[in-house]
């Protein structure tokens, strides 16, 4: 049975940590980090948009943090990300030396109460999120398909991780609610996979791409044609996926679009950072001072600028 915070206990420890006296808390912090290494830990395959972020983001937090701790990526691919949102989750060391870059789906995934689920959201100790970024779908520019609403007629097949994904759920709502005719294989390890895949005519599309990925690894892609973005799942146009229709605009009805927000809001929130629940409230504060200081270093955005990564960051 899943647990809520009540209001009254989610003040009370936010008041408790505004309270505290802040030189302490980050010379504690400085005091457990120095000397020490902090895990990355990424649940999906190596060369797919979420271990691009966590390895460019790697040496900035590692820079950033109270002691100058090191700062490894490990890559725990499975069911979506799940596997190791579950790992993470449950397992020690929760002391502040292992942390995850996570997916916005499994938000849903919970709120769903899907099969698999062994976390809860509002236990999770949140510390951030990148960027806000944009997804939508892509099709092998093979497939001759130019836009989502070509596979009315059309069918179209969709590469994709685990079931509780977002290259996974957005492929089905566009599927079960509005009609398209796509075939969803999951089971891929990340989405450098899928493209490959594509590549090969394994599937023909992939609904876990980008506004970064346009603008950066993957611009050439999209401007030979190799790649063919056909919708985009922001609340508003994004000029990067250039004519490709927004999904809002395609819902029939209200309730289609508030059935939408609840799909494709949470993905607004792109890459979110996280620690495991036991995570001590010194070296949480620790990990969010370190994430927020150097998301905001001019070293940090002159690095994301050289690589094409979109960089609009949240604190927790």
């Amino acid at each position: 049975m899943k647990t809520h915070f009540p209001a009254t206990s989610a003040f009370a420890a936010i008041a408790a940590f505004f309270l505290a006296a802040p030189g302490a808390a980050a010379d504690d912090a400085t005091d457990f980090y120095k000397g020490r290494t902090i895990t990355l830990v990424v649940g999906f395959s190596p060369g797919g948009g979420a271990d691009t972020f966590a390895r460019f983001f790697q040496p900035h937090f590692a820079e950033h943090m109270p002691g100058k701790p090191s700062v490894i990526v490990q890559n725990m691919p499975g069911a979506g990300g799940l596997k190791a949102l579950n790992h993470v989750y449950n397992t020690p060391p929760q002391d502040g030396t292992r942390v995850m870059l996570t997916s916005p789906s499994h938000t849903l995934a919970y709120l769903l109460d899907r099969e698999n689920i062994r976390y809860d959201v509002n236990e999770i100790k949140w510390i951030g999120t990148l960027t806000q970024d944009t997804q939508g779908c892509a099709a092998s520019g093979k497939s001759g398909i130019r836009s989502i609403t070509e596979t009315k007629d059309k069918p179209l097949i969709v590469g994709a991780t685990g079931p509780n994904s977002t290259s996974a759920q957005h492929a089905l709502l566009l599927k079960n609610m509005l009609g398209y005719k796509l075939d969803i294989v999951t089971g891929y390890p990340g989405t450098a996979r899928v493209r490959l895949a594509m590549e090969t005519g394994e599937v023909q599309a992939v609904c876990a791409f980008w506004a970064s990925a346009i603008l950066g690894p993957q611009a050439q892609d999209v401007k030979s044609g190799k790649l063919v973005p056909i919708i985009q799942m922001g609340r508003k146009p994004h000029p990067a996926w250039g004519d490709a229709p927004v999904v809002y605009d395609l819902a029939r009805d209200e309730d289609e679009r508030r059935i939408m927000r609840v799909v494709f809001g949470t993905t607004e929130l792109s890459r979110p950072f996280a620690a495991p629940p036991g995570t001590p409230d010194v070296q949480l504060a620790g990990l969010r001072k370190g994430f927020w200081e150097a998301v905001n270093s001019p070293e940090l955005k002159a690095d994301a600028e050289r690589k094409k990564l979109i960089i609009d960051p949240l604190n927790w």
